[in-house]
């Protein structure tokens, strides 16, 4: 039996694929289908190093889902992004001692190189980074309505404080007291930051679960308990 070599079959096929446009999921007249759509989403990787097995399994296992979806006559839109704007890419950038930006776009890089290799089937066409001027300034405009209606709000409160890293930490981040990346001794804050005021939505969003038919009801009993009245 002939041995199989990925190094040599896997990237044959990827080359096809990437010529074929085989993912991509396009858009107005050409997308003019009757098929039912499936948008499968996956967390987006901070690019503040290289992906490691972590985010091999996750994204194999939303491969998967596109996959099975595909082949049972859906419709399925696959993107992939970065989450670049923020205090990975700068703890990162901190730590080469370059500038934020020239550290993120060449992490990026190593990322969809690696992605790439993956073979998974992802609509590149789609790709994104929030670091990107284009799409933040939607999250901007956000922002904006926001506050305008009175749904962002700034006031002071106690946060998770690592000193060497500079930044907050949410509770999941602190193991016994400590950050989770560095191991650094966690203080309490205070801090003037922002807020949403969801709370207005608490009663909406606690009755419209009920439409959430696919959902764990593990998970439906976190949100609930998370949302309260």
């Amino acid at each position: 039996m002939e041995r199989y070599d990925p190094a040599v079959v896997e990237p044959r096929r990827q080359a096809v694929w990437a010529a074929e446009r085989a993912f991509e999921t396009p858009q107005g007249a050409e997308a003019s289908d009757d098929r039912p759509r499936s948008y499968v989403l996956e967390m987006l990787p901070y690019p503040s190093g290289e992906l490691h097995m972590g985010h091999v399994t996750n994204y194999t296992m939303g491969d998967v889902v596109s996959h099975y979806r595909r082949r049972n006559g859906f419709r399925v839109l696959h993107p992939m992004g970065y989450d670049a704007f923020g205090l990975n890419a700068e703890n990162a950038a901190i730590r080469t001692g370059e500038h934020p930006a020239e550290v993120t776009r060449r992490n990026i890089a190593t990322i969809r190189s690696q992605m790439h290799r993956m073979g998974w089937s992802i609509d590149w066409s789609r790709e994104l980074a929030t670091s990107d001027p284009r799409y933040y300034r939607w999250t901007q405009w956000i922002f904006l309505r926001l506050l305008e209606r009175g749904l962002a709000y700034k006031r002071e409160a106690l946060v998770n404080w690592c000193p060497q890293d500079q930044t907050v930490l949410a509770n999941e981040q602190v193991i016994d007291g400590r950050c989770e990346r560095c191991g650094s001794e966690v203080g309490k804050r205070n801090l003037s930051q922002w807020f949403f005021r969801i709370t207005d939505y608490a009663d909406r969003l606690l009755d419209d679960m009920a439409t959430l038919e696919s959902w764990p009801e593990r998970v439906l009993t976190m949100q609930r308990n998370w949302i309260g009245r």
